[in-house]
């Protein structure tokens, strides 16, 4: 399976090779460094594959991690796509080098590998690309996966080519999973008890959000709220969930024993082409709206419409909420308040966030609500201080699953 692989790359790559070239020849960096054509001056110690923002966000812990305890490594971050890069590139880490991963075709990796010549290779979840892998093994260079998982049904997938898989399992050094079933399901494609090591999820060790009374005063000015109110932000709402929240907060302002006048809410959607819409489902509940940039005091709602402003915007809130979770999406991601020291609601879709929602309940950083109705209940209860939430404290980094993986990669690169 993995011959015939390799052949049906190759041919491909022969096929689309004169075409991406020209785009290449054009200066698209994207597309000469997916052919493998790397400039001279990027040789790397270790190279670190992270597919997309998720993945690059979190392979920064490490990243910094491996920065801290040596500063004379060479490091090289690759990623698949324009935003992953785009993040990438905001890296403030010294010494990194950030490109796109090569097509997986037996050409452009060997091309990258003889531009790079990595002493290692660190990949982030469950990004298996055999030709890499393959070629890298060849060299004798060690292949780490970090944060690893694997679905059921991706588990499915690969079984049904348990023999390859097997084979190309083997080629890597360590595999660090984020839960025993991930660890169970690679178990089941060969993957020996001596190459795993369950660390949990590298996710849970972000750094905290920086506070400080002055920024929080300053962010607080621009949104046309001071200190006598209580702030309320939902973050990456989806369609729908903007007019079950007003409707629900307007409920509770026309009840005469709950005093909400102080509450601002700011509604902030996963998708900014949606402005129009949540505009009109203000005026529909027949809410005053202010837009971002535009403070108005007498608009008890403020609508965000530019992208890059919630890790701040939830620093600076008193309670949030975090959409795609009071309707059937999945949800979004629930971390981000968290890091930000800021207790967070959410909604009973949880598909896409199920071990972040656990972790939050956990340590009681927020809670788990079944409706908008019960949502303003626990916003209210929370502003009157009838109830309580724990706020997130710095990770002790000694013992959490960067530092496990970071003092491994750091221990063997000493053995290559």
């Amino acid at each position: 399976m993995l011959l015939l692989y390799r052949l049906l790359t190759s041919l491909i790559y022969a096929f689309v090779f004169p075409v991406i070239r020209l785009k290449a020849a054009c200066g698209n960096i994207k597309w000469q460094q997916r052919l493998g054509l790397i400039p001279n001056d990027q040789l790397c110690d270790i190279w670190l594959h992270a597919s997309s923002v998720g993945e690059v966000k979190v392979v920064s812990y490490l990243l910094q991690y491996l920065r801290d305890r040596r500063t004379d490594l060479h490091l090289r971050l690759t990623v698949m796509t324009e935003a992953g890069f785009k993040i990438a590139k905001q890296l403030e880490i010294s010494g990194l080098a950030v490109g796109y991963l090569p097509l997986d075709c037996r050409g452009a990796v060997k091309k990258t590998l003889n531009g790079v010549k990595p002493s290692m290779m660190v990949i982030a979840e469950t990004e298996i690309w055999p030709n890499l892998i393959l070629e890298a093994g060849s060299r004798n260079i060690p292949v780490i996966l970090i944060n690893g998982r694997m679905s059921e049904k991706a588990f499915g997938k690969y079984h049904r080519f348990s023999s390859a898989m097997h084979r190309l399992l083997s080629y890597y050094d360590r595999f660090f999973f984020k839960t025993e079933a991930d660890a169970n399901r690679f178990r089941q494609l060969g993957v020996t008890t001596k190459q795993l090591v369950i660390t949990g999820d590298m996710k849970f060790d972000a750094p905290l959000v920086p506070r400080s009374k002055g920024r929080r005063a300053e962010v607080r000015h621009r949104l046309g709220v001071d200190d006598r109110d209580f702030l309320v932000i939902a973050g990456s709402t989806r369609e729908g969930e903007e007019t079950l929240l007003l409707k629900a907060l307007a409920a509770k302002l026309s009840s005469s024993d709950v005093d909400v006048s102080a509450i601002r809410l700011i509604l902030a959607p996963r998708h900014i082409e949606r402005i129009d819409d949540v505009k009109q489902a203000c005026v529909d509940a027949g809410v005053h709206y202010a837009v971002y940039g535009h403070p108005d005091r007498k608009s008890p709602v403020i609508l965000i419409d530019r992208m890059g402003l919630l890790n701040e915007l939830y620093s600076v809130a008193d309670i949030s909420f975090v959409g795609g979770t009071l309707v059937n999406i999945g949800g979004h991601n629930l971390l981000e308040p968290v890091w930000a020291g800021t207790p967070v609601l959410f909604g009973p879709y949880l598909s896409n966030v199920t071990e972040a929602a656990e972790y939050i309940l956990d340590h009681d950083y927020g809670a788990r609500v079944s409706s908008a109705q019960e949502l303003a209940d626990i916003i209210t209860q929370f502003q009157s201080g009838k109830i309580e939430f724990a706020v997130k404290r710095e990770n002790d980094i000694a013992d959490s699953a960067t530092a496990k993986a970071g003092d491994y990669i750091l221990g063997r690169l000493n053995n290559v």
